[in-house]
């Protein structure tokens, strides 16, 4: 890692953009980029900085990550709440892999992410080829073990014997993407592998939030089915999750198919939410006729893997309906709290963004509530939607009680619910929320394993398309009145 630390004035602009050059240069990656991306995070740090006396350093970090340059600057300014524009639209022409922006409490961190060649190191499938459903069934001995970094470009062959290109974790198609989240520790797994080390099977989990997993891209080669390798796969996985200290496990089954859900609920997994268009159109073999026309959305559900601690709520009206559809059905121990008086904030919001151009994807996050929530929820939002964003998560403390207050207008930024999610890392209880550039969803393939993921489907679709029509409903109403307006001007 290296660290450069300048005054904030021009000149330490332009020498941090140079060190940025140069140290990508040193580690392969797009020189000129940096350079690029770390004089506009400067730029924007100078316009933002109000201190003269002393004049506060810039401080920025390069370094590699697996496959990725992290571009991290530090500024003193007053607050972001991501990533300037002019980065993020770099990041959705794919310059650049993510952006981040927010605060830690004594400054302002920017964070931007450059693909090494690496990143972009595809699958090889010469000599692969995509197996039946009904291929012939191999009765060759199998070893059951944790997955390795070793066993990246084999992990990535078997997603490909079974699915071809289609499979949507589209990371799994690159072997040292993968190899890299396996060293990190990000992602963990177990695998079935045969004599030659070759994976044949594969269940696996990524944090997502302190004392939180997703867990998923499970796969058995056809040749290896009708042995149980998935359920051993899953309890040994289930074993090493809980020994780690994991709290909580999502899933998130594809709402095209029953299946996965069906397994996750027979397991006792609540469902806590439904994600709306989350990711671009994919195809998906046995399940789907052809490549999807549009953008599939997802279930989510939601296991403890500790009892829950007692606690309460404060969930806006327009959201509340729906947490107690999801928290009554799991018989949780939540407390809905209720609005008495005007709660005062401890301080100004506090926010942080990360915008995802493969999947026209951002994800918002509010630390702390302030007075300013909804002007600053807005300011953020309008930020990312110039930047691309196809859909916007918003993830809220729900423990907060200045959240069924404050939060109350959040309906009139066209959020609607997405999840809600007991004991998610640092925020507590989180009420996650989704903006959908197109509210009219397409619901027409979705197939439910039963009544428990219809109903609550229901409700989300039904909510997402009646804000996207209320909102048009008040821009042209607001448009109407300026004609108005301007006609009485005029006489």
């Amino acid at each position: 890692m290296f660290s450069v630390s300048v005054p904030t004035d021009p000149r330490g602009a332009a020498v941090l953009s140079d060190s940025a050059r140069s140290i990508t240069h040193q580690f392969g990656g797009a020189a000129e980029t940096a350079a690029l991306i770390v004089r506009l995070l400067a730029d924007d740090a100078l316009e933002r900085s109000t201190i003269t006396d002393p004049p506060p350093s810039l401080d920025l970090t390069v370094a590699t990550e697996g496959t990725e340059i992290i571009l991290r600057l530090r500024d003193r300014g007053e607050p972001v709440s991501g990533a300037p524009a002019a980065v993020l639209s770099l990041v959705d022409l794919g310059l650049a892999t993510t952006a981040n922006g927010g605060t830690d409490g004594t400054g302002n961190i920017s964070e931007v992410r450059l693909p090494l060649p690496s990143h972009d190191a595809v699958l090889d499938d010469s000599g692969l080829e995509v197996l039946a459903e009904d291929a012939p069934l191999s009765d060759a001995a199998v070893t059951i073990r944790e997955l390795t970094a070793a066993d990246a470009a084999s992990l990535t062959r078997c997603i490909y014997r079974c699915y071809g290109w289609t499979y949507p974790g589209t990371d799994f198609y690159f072997p040292e993407r993968v190899a890299a989240a396996i060293t990190s520790g990000s992602r963990i797994g177990e695998v079935a592998v045969d004599d030659h080390g070759e994976v044949v099977a594969h269940w696996g989990a990524v944090h997502v939030a302190e004392g939180v997993v997703e867990t998923g891209g499970t796969v058995t080669d056809p040749r290896f089915r009708r042995r149980g390798l998935a359920d051993q796969l899953g309890e040994r996985l289930l074993a090493r999750l809980i020994a780690a200290g994991v709290t909580g496990r999502l899933r998130e089954p594809v709402l095209t198919h029953p299946a996965t859900q069906g397994i996750a609920l027979r397991e006792g997994a609540t469902v806590v939410g439904i994600l709306l268009d989350a990711s671009e159109p994919i195809q998906q073999i046995g399940i789907t006729d052809g490549m999807l026309s549009h953008r599939p959305s997802l279930s989510q559900m939601y296991s403890p893997l500790l009892p829950l601690d007692p606690a309460t709520i404060w969930i806006p009206s327009t959201y509340e309906p729906i947490v107690r559809h999801i928290v009554e059905g799991a018989e949780w121990p939540r407390e809905f709290g209720h609005v008495r008086g005007n709660p005062e904030p401890g301080g100004a919001t506090a926010i942080s963004s990360a915008y995802d151009s493969n999947r026209h994807y951002a994800t918002v996050t509010v630390s702390s509530i302030g007075a300013d929530l909804i002007e600053s929820l807005d300011d953020t939002l309008e930020q990312l939607r110039h930047a691309g964003a196809a859909v916007i998560a918003v993830n809220l403390p729900a423990n907060d009680p200045s959240l069924a207050s404050i939060g109350a207008g959040l309906d009139a930024l066209a959020l609607g619910f997405a999840s809600f999610i007991p004991r998610f890392g640092s925020l507590g209880d989180a009420l996650s929320l989704q903006w959908l550039r197109d509210p009219d969803v397409d619901d027409s393939d979705w197939v439910f394993a039963d009544d428990r993921v219809a109903s609550l489907a229901r409700l989300i679709v039904d909510q997402a398309r009646e804000l996207g029509d209320r909102s048009i409903a008040d821009r042209r109403r607001s448009a109407r009145r300026q004609t108005l307006f301007a006609a009485l001007i005029d006489d």
